[in-house]
């Protein structure tokens, strides 16, 4: 009886993580997410923690027990997130620890990093053609693309296909051009081919056709698949996706530092160029996928951005708890609600004292001799002010509307005329509410002096950034490095 109760208890004792999520993946007979694997080791109670964030802790175990022991590893990764066990063959997804990615599995590879609608549209089109026709169009257009001082007009493809384009070359443009319903220039494709070879969207069967693969087609049927994702990991867009989850919101530039460290030690770029240049591509492709939303000049992540961060785990070099990912969605939460609260007061807000705040917003940027108008006869100026450009200074005049309804072009065709009483060159209408199509289509008309625009989001921005009417404070989260354990544990071997 007691060596019966000592077997059983021995059969339903708690396991190491590591062993736990053998176990589980044993039974699926499939690679799962490593969310899926602590649920089902819990319901199993195979694992027993008083922690929080188990799946976190799981899925450090999984990533330090790959990176330290590579192929002599149970685990294989074969999709962000995803494991599997290695005695099953898999695929591996390429684990590139920092500082030692070669040529083959370095990060961030692809340089005119396309959309991905468009890439689906493509790649159907190449599918099924030789690759030399392909490849035949791009070097004929590079062939015509002129010299510096006669570029040639490529923004009109119906009219330079017929023109420029013949035989094979004229069939294969005017089919991305036609399929696609004007989305994709044939003149710019180069991204959409590179990254579909890189990571083998299509590939060259034994008679020289592109043939579009298994994971091609995923790529082109499920948005948020796994073949997107796997792209998503390698050229560094859940890296970009994590950092807008940890500021909340952020200009361009304040994605840099981040992205920059991130570049170094898993890619081959390192120059501000291409630094600037990667990191721009990849905003726009998560901002036409509705995974990042811009308001003026600042990203911010969206709510199927958390989601998929959550899908996927985020990227590898990154902390991904379910914790975490509830911490990044109150910040974001708590942000809009200031911002709701900020337009609130603006709208509110007495005129006069609103062309003060205006004041301080423009001393804070650094104009000089800023002066609010007196009320009467300012001939609908409302701020006069002196800015730097390079060694001149010149004068700028700012009207300040504090309205709910659109600024129409009568307001910006009055106050272009008001520049010359004061000596001003440009101008600027801050407004709470946002400007009628036509004021934004004249605002920089050619021949008259520009009128900037900036609305009610803009100014909060401004605002925000600038640190008037807000106070930050900073929240210290910490981020487990795995990396770290997998090197001690290499240097005790």
């Amino acid at each position: 009886m007691g060596e019966a109760t000592d077997t059983l208890q021995a059969q339903f004792a708690p396991l190491p993580f590591a062993d736990a999520a053998a176990k589980v993946l044993e039974l699926s007979s499939c690679p799962l997410h490593y969310r899926d694997i602590t649920e089902q080791a819990l319901t199993q109670n195979l694992i027993q923690t008083d922690g929080k964030t188990p799946e976190a802790s799981l899925n450090a175990v999984i990533s330090v027990d790959i990176k330290q022991k590579g192929s002599q590893s149970r685990f294989v990764r074969v999709r962000p997130g995803v494991f599997g066990l290695q005695i099953w063959g898999l695929e591996p997804l390429a684990v590139v620890s920092p500082g030692t990615a070669d040529e083959e599995n370095r990060r961030v590879r692809i340089p005119h990093f396309p959309f991905y609608d468009e890439l689906r549209l493509v790649l159907p089109i190449w599918n099924g053609r030789p690759r030399s026709q392909i490849t035949g169009l791009r070097a004929t257009i590079a062939k015509l693309r002129g010299s510096p001082q006669e570029p040639g007009d490529w923004t009109r493809p119906d009219e330079w296909i017929p023109e420029r384009l013949q035989g094979d070359d004229r069939n294969l443009a005017e089919a991305i051009w036609q399929k696609t319903k004007g989305r994709v220039n044939p003149r710019h494709v180069y991204g959409h081919w590179l990254l579909a070879c890189a990571y083998r969207l299509l590939v060259e069967d034994s008679s020289g056709y592109m043939v579009l693969t298994e994971r091609g087609q995923d790529f082109v049927d499920n948005p948020f698949g796994d073949a997107v994702s796997l792209v998503d990991e390698q050229e560094g867009v859940l890296k970009i996706l994590t950092i807008a989850a940890e500021k909340g919101t952020g200009r361009r530039a304040d994605f840099i530092p981040d992205w920059s460290d991130y570049l170094k030690r898993y890619s081959r770029y390192g120059t501000d160029s291409t630094i600037k240049d990667t990191l721009g591509r990849r905003l726009q492709s998560l901002l036409e996928r509705g995974l990042l939303a811009k308001t003026g000049t600042t990203y911010g992540i969206t709510d199927e951005g958390l989601a998929y961060l959550r899908q996927t785990g985020g990227a590898e070099d990154a902390d991904t708890s379910g914790e975490l990912q509830e911490i990044l969605q109150l910040i974001k939460q708590q942000k809009a609600s200031v911002r709701a609260s900020m337009q609130e007061l603006l709208a509110t807000m007495d005129p006069i004292a609103f062309e003060h705040l205006i004041k301080q917003l423009l001393e804070a940027m650094n104009y000089q001799n800023v002066t609010v108008t007196a009320p009467s006869n300012d001939k609908g100026v409302d701020v006069v002010a002196d800015i730097e450009l390079g060694i001149t200074s010149v004068r700028e005049v700012v009207q300040a509307k504090r309205q709910k309804s659109n600024v129409q072009r009568t307001v910006l065709d009055a106050l272009r005329g008001s520049l010359y009483r004061f000596q001003a060159v440009r101008g600027t209408i801050i407004t709470t509410a946002n400007f009628s199509k036509g004021a934004m289509q004249v605002a920089f008309e050619p021949g008259a002096p520009p009128i900037t625009l900036i609305n009610g989001d803009k100014l909060i921005d401004l605002l925000i950034e600038y640190g008037i009417g807000v106070r930050t404070r900073s929240v210290e989260v910490l981020e487990l490095d795995a990396d770290a354990f997998a090197q001690m544990e290499d240097s005790v071997d």
